[in-house]
């Protein structure tokens, strides 16, 4: 069970790296990690989890102590 995630990360990486852009023309720019949707969902996950992140710890910091 403890190498349940770790196996799940490495399998899902595959589909990722093996997106056609990579190596041809503006495979690296900018406006492709942006734009194509192997980079920018999980670009827009992170960003979600970093703001309930956020809205969490604000959360814990005010709620008052007993």
């Amino acid at each position: 069970m403890r190498q349940l995630i770790p196996t799940l990360l490495a399998l899902a990486s595959g589909p990722a790296v093996a997106h056609p852009g990579h190596g041809h023309g503006e495979g690296f720019s900018l406006p492709h990690f942006l734009s194509a949707p192997g980079h920018a969902w999980p670009l827009g996950l992170l960003a979600v989890a970093i703001v309930a992140g956020l809205f969490a710890r604000r959360r814990r910091r005010q709620r008052p102590r007993r």
